[in-house]
């Protein structure tokens, strides 16, 4: 077994929890290790309902949000939303928009420019927000440490309301109210919901205490799973039902937002099943590309669009933008592995510097040469005087600790333990490098991915029913991931190599039994297995035992539909198997 495979164990009943339940005993297994041992528990996974949401009001100060909200509206108040250029601070800032336009509000919104203004409310917004009369200035997925600049906003004769779901700071901005579950006296019960999510809780709550039908609610559903997916926050608890109602909405009826349709159509998914990769990689990145590229400005004008040229001429304008965003990546990446090529041994941390490079992409290369190399790297580019970058971790290297040590290097810097942005001046990038590697105490076996395997499967046991028994425990994401699972001995009859798309086709056998045949399919595997083959010293096109961790997949094919397994990790064994000869 591959060291880095960590198999899950459970002292669950699993044969009472499968009759129970009417699963498979697999399935049971996969529910057990995720902790829902009970029906009650189990049942509220699978079937999530909208009843189980929490009371609105329970957040602090959603009451004198909601209060302060409806007195803008009814007194026909300037109200301006600041946004953020996220797909979270986009769908924030739609949900928002809508109901209050709808409400009969004076609303209007902004979004900060990535490059220009940076992330949150900034002096010279606030000013300009001032000067053309704002009463009501509503920060949505910002905002939370925005101390001086709400101060000032208050100065200049303005109330600011703050939807945000960043961890705080020792001083809370003096809002008229501030909403964020992760306040130390916010007793709201669930402290993972993302910006849109609440958003989308507390415009439900303003129209009920204004008196009105929330019209729009399935619609604003689909926007909040969206910013839940995009924002990688825990599915779990409100944030599973909010993705699992969205989803379930979205493919009902794939045009209820119009502009998010015509994206949908543009993409190719008009009449594929939108599932959480589908937004998290096809549909969101097409959104996020024009806070990186451009203005976010550009996809809150295609959710809230209606005309049909222009909801076609913005859809296609994302896409674009995103092709040219995944352009620009790639040509980062690969002058980066270029030059790490040249570097024998890599150092503990990588800390790359690319003049060339655009700054909206440095976090996705960062994290790209993370993936690649197993290591903490940090990606800066030229920003006007100073360098300005971002950085990727891994879960055995606290990387917001480790620069908080040296923070006398930064201009500023901010994150958590697995990711980081920050600006230094150019010089103190050698000091930064040094100091860094200088005090990690990281191994070879930390850069080695850990995957947790939910059970270990014989091949006969991966069929085309487990594999749509399983999808009842989607959507997958942070705090649910796809069940896992191993096969020892796989007997590997044909592999195909596709280099140009980095992807390796596999044809497993039953090594026990020929007559059970299993496609394999990997992506971004294809330089570990040319390794792995050569030095077990067997033929790369097949004929040899693989131990294989994969996830189970139900693949569609001109109209076919079968089982396959994605493979995320193997052990190739120097073994010419019996069933070779036969």
């Amino acid at each position: 077994m591959n060291k880095n495979w960590v198999l899950r164990e459970t002292d669950a009943d699993l044969r009472l929890m499968s009759q129970v339940l009417g699963v498979s005993e697999i399935t049971a297994h996969v529910l057990a290790n995720r902790g829902l041992r009970t029906k009650k528990t189990a049942q509220a996974f699978l079937y999530p309902q909208a009843a189980s949401l929490h009371d609105t009001l329970l957040l602090k100060d959603a009451e004198a949000a909601i209060a302060r909200i409806a007195k803008a509206v009814a007194e026909d108040e300037k109200i301006v939303i600041y946004g953020d250029y996220d797909v979270d601070g986009v769908t924030s800032t739609v949900i928002l928009y809508r109901v209050l336009h709808r409400l009969g509000g004076d609303v209007s919104y902004y979004m900060p420019h990535r490059v220009e203004e940076g992330y949150g409310l900034n002096l010279s917004a606030v000013n300009h927000l001032a000067e053309i009369g704002t009463q009501l200035l509503i920060c949505v997925d910002n905002g939370i440490s925005a101390v001086d600049e709400i101060g000032h906003a208050n100065a200049l004769g303005m109330e600011t309301i703050i939807i945000d779901h960043h961890e705080p700071g020792e001083t809370i901005p003096a809002a008229t109210a501030v909403v964020d579950p992760k306040q130390p006296d916010c007793g709201y019960p669930f402290k993972e919901l993302c910006a849109a999510g609440l958003v989308y809780k507390l415009a439900g709550a303003l129209c009920k205490k204004v008196g009105t039908a929330y019209t729009e609610e399935n619609e604003m559903c689909v926007l909040a799973a969206m910013a839940c997916i995009c924002d990688i926050v825990s599915l779990k608890d409100e944030n599973r039902t909010l993705v699992y109602r969205g989803l379930a909405v979205l493919n009902t009826n794939k045009s209820i937002n119009p502009g998010l349709g015509t994206l949908i159509t543009q993409r190719g998914y008009s009449d594929k099943t939108i599932d959480a990769f589908c937004i998290g990689f096809i549909l969101g990145p097409c959104l996020n590309a024009t806070g990186r590229l451009d203005s976010a400005e550009l996809s809150v004008e295609l959710l809230l669009a209606d005309d049909i040229d222009n909801k076609i001429s913005l859809a296609r304008e994302l896409v674009t933008l995103n092709d040219e965003r995944k352009d620009l990546t790639k040509e980062c990446v690969d002058r980066a592995l270029d030059r790490l090529a040249q570097i024998d041994p890599l150092p503990r941390v990588l800390i790359l510097v690319d003049d060339d490079a655009h700054e909206s992409v440095a976090g996705i290369v960062a994290g790209r040469i993370r993936d690649t190399t197993g290591r903490p790297t940090i990606m800066l580019t030229r920003s006007e005087q100073n360098m300005k970058g971002s950085g990727r971790s891994i879960p055995a290297y606290n990387l917001f600790e480790a620069l908080h040590t040296h923070r006398d290097l930064f201009i500023r810097f901010g994150g958590h333990a697995a990711a980081a942005g920050l600006t230094l001046p150019e010089k103190n990038i050698p000091l930064l490098r040094e100091a860094l590697n200088a005090g990690c105490i990281l191994t070879e076996a930390d850069f080695l991915p850990v995957h947790e395997i939910d059970r270990v499967l014989e091949a006969v046991e991966i069929t085309l029913e487990l594999s749509r028994e399983l999808e009842a425990l989607a959507p997958f994401g942070k705090g649910n991931a796809a069940p896992l699972f191993v096969t020892y001995g796989l007997y590997t009859e044909r592999v195909r190599v596709i280099d140009e798309k980095n992807t390796l086709i596999f044809t497993f056998r039953d090594k026990n039994n020929g007559d059970v045949r299993i496609k394999g399919i990997s992506f971004g595997l294809n330089r570990v297995y040319t390794q792995a083959v050569e030095q077990a010293g067997v033929s790369a096109s097949g004929g040899f035992l693989m131990d294989a961790a994969y996830r189970i997949e139900t693949n569609v094919y001109n109209g076919i539909v079968s089982v396959q397994v994605g493979i995320k990790d193997f052990v190739v064994h120097p073994i010419v198997p019996q069933i070779c000869r036969n």
